[in-house]
């Protein structure tokens, strides 16, 4: 038996369980076969599946217009992809920031602020800067309800000390 449950396919193609489940439910993206406790049992062609679609999605392409292609089409526009290394390098990085802005706006929203200082405190480069943290900051000074706790202008401090501590570590780097 060659089936995988939803974990061990999350682990194998690098999607996670939570959005494998949206992709099922919103795209139909992969059909896996339902067991008699009604869990989820995964093929190996389905692994693979997934993480294809995972890999064109990390490349910015959106999982709406890829989840009806049948695996060989995926496969095909994978290998394209990957045979232009500066448009792989390039959308990596684009598809990455945009990944860790939509989480850091998601604990925003949930008023998991620690997380957010928490996740900020990794960031190291100037990317993380204009297209994560800037445009955070925006978002956050055009929102009255952002001053309304200690804990709420703690971030908005935090994200101002950190803009300025990636800044100037990127400063001294291209001065050595």
């Amino acid at each position: 038996m060659n089936d995988f449950n939803i974990q061990a396919a999350s682990l194998m193609s690098g999607v996670s369980v939570h959005q494998i489940r949206a992709w099922e439910k919103r795209y139909n993206a992969v059909e896996p076969k339902r067991l008699g406790n009604n869990f989820r049992s995964y093929s190996q062609e389905n692994v693979h599946r997934l993480k294809l679609l995972g890999e064109l999605t990390k490349r910015g392409i959106a999982i709406s217009k890829i989840a009806p292609l049948e695996t060989n089409e995926l496969q095909e526009q994978f290998d394209v992809l990957n045979k232009d290394e500066s448009f792989t390098m390039s959308t990596e990085v684009f598809a990455d920031t945009k990944e860790k802005f939509e989480l850091l706006m998601n604990f925003i929203q949930v008023k998991r602020y620690d997380l957010v200082k928490h996740e900020i405190m990794k960031f190291k480069t100037l990317v993380s800067v204009t297209g994560i943290l800037l445009p955070m900051l925006k978002i956050l000074m055009q929102t009255p309800a952002t001053y309304e706790t200690l804990e709420s202008r703690g971030l908005l401090s935090t994200v101002v000390s950190e803009i300025e501590r990636i800044s100037l570590t990127a400063q001294r780097m291209k001065a050595s």
